[in-house]
């Protein structure tokens, strides 16, 4: 076995393993459930077309393909002594209109690493396996995370009976991808030996850009509220109800829509938006007597964002009040913040600081696969630069600099992992 101590990998094997990568983002963009854009969603015929190509490639890099009960593609490399496993993952769907760098960068740089191990004849001490997960971005059934969840074993059964636009359940999906879903438990890596999983992703802001740094380490993926309101005032004519007799609940809305964005602008490390509203009946004619808003609040801190929360419930019954109209908040999910573990991301942290110098740590503001993971194993996320932050858009750009560095750091990483791996068992035998 190759000596497992980080090491400086040939430079032009690196160079070559970026150019393939790029050369593979640009290939796999071409499968789209959309004519001239990207679109790619959970067991479409699209991912069928993916998963041919991606697990050729994965064939040719020595990995052993299979897809799960829940429509992952997994490349394994042999199972070793210790059968201990070690992830490296992220997303093949994405949403409407997408890039070609969100999620499926971080599946072929698992891929391209792989392959440098190959071609370096390095060894490690347990089965190194690549993972494309079948769905994160919860577009076709308004459900995130069903890959992820499908390996942590946190998928719940009543979920496959969930049903898209067109009334095709989750279940009647994956059998139509020949998954074969009866046997969900059987995707679960519960019962495995697993050392742990890295993914990297996209930084989708302008963090690293601003820094001038190729890549960063995110520590912390942060907690999320998300909610919906409802102000119900009184319907009337908009040319005869006069304004100091009005119950307009869309003037409400614009009011709490205002004051929201001020309590993130004044509350350091808070996001906090309204994203969407509906106003009823909607006619330019008639006061409106009804607002749906939904609220999206995030923060790395639970107490910070749980503050935040109460705060809006009080401004909710501030301004129904002194409108004379009803307001409520209902379906609250709360998400709590996820803490990256703490040796595994140390580790990517050596490896950052050892290509470019500094390793800058990092908040998530987005969820990401590696937050489901962390019920499971430990876990790392690595964030790489894209220019001016731009995301889920065709306009998303990554530069081969950038996804070298990613596959130098992820190389190095492991090999720390591995040495650990190695003097761990030497230490007990």
């Amino acid at each position: 076995m190759a000596n497992l101590t980080p090491c400086d990998i040939d430079s032009q094997l690196l160079r070559d393993a970026a150019k393939r990568t790029a050369n593979r983002c640009d290939r796999l963009a071409e499968f789209s459930d959309e004519e001239g854009r990207i679109t790619r969603t959970f067991c479409s015929p699209a991912m069928e077309r993916l998963h041919a190509e991606l697990s050729a490639w994965m064939t040719a890099a020595k990995l052993e393909c299979e897809v799960d009960a829940v429509g992952n593609l997994i490349g394994k490399s042999p199972a070793t002594a210790s059968d201990e496993v070690f992830l490296i993952g992220s997303h093949l769907d994405t949403v409407i209109n997408a890039g070609r760098f969100d999620g499926v960068l971080g599946v072929l740089l698992g891929l391209a690493v792989a392959e440098v191990f190959n071609e370096a004849k390095i060894e490690l001490p347990f089965s190194l396996q690549v993972i494309g997960f079948s769905e994160e971005e919860g577009v076709r059934y308004r459900f995130p995370f069903i890959g992820s969840r499908g390996i942590t074993g946190s998928l719940p059964e009543s979920e496959l009976d969930r049903v898209d636009a067109n009334g095709s359940s989750v279940r009647s999906a994956l059998d139509s991808f020949g998954c074969g879903c009866g046997n969900l438990a059987s995707a679960s890596y519960e019962a495995c030996r697993l050392v742990g999983f890295m993914e990297a992703h996209i930084e989708q802001a302008v963090v690293l850009e601003e820094a001038s740094l190729p890549v960063g380490v995110v520590t912390t993926i942060a907690g999320q509220t998300r909610a919906r309101i409802v102000f119900d005032g009184v319907a009337g004519h908009a040319g005869t109800v006069p304004h100091d007799r009005r119950r307009d609940a869309l003037a409400a809305a614009a009011e709490l829509i205002l004051k929201i964005e001020s309590l993130g602008q004044n509350t350091d490390g808070l996001f906090a938006t309204i994203g969407c509203i509906d106003a009823k009946p909607g006619l330019s004619n008639v006061i409106a007597g009804t607002a749906e808003l939904r609220l999206d609040l995030r923060h790395e801190v639970d107490p910070v964002r749980e503050a935040a929360f109460d705060q809006i419930q009080r401004l909710v019954d501030e301004i129904a009040g002194h409108r004379q109209l009803a307001g409520r908040i209902d379906n609250v999910e709360h998400t709590p913040a996820v803490q990256m573990d703490q040796e595994l991301t140390s580790e990517l942290s050596q490896s950052v600081v050892e290509v470019v110098s500094e390793a800058k740590s990092m908040v998530s503001g987005a969820g990401h696969d590696a937050m489901i993971l962390t019920k499971l194993t430990a876990t790392c996320l690595l964030f790489i630069r894209c220019h001016q932050g731009i995301s889920h858009h065709p306009d998303e750009t990554v530069s081969l600099d950038d996804i070298e560095v990613a596959i130098n750091v992820m190389v190095k990483t492991i090999l720390r992992v591995g040495h650990r791996c190695s003097v761990g068992a030497s230490s007990t035998a």
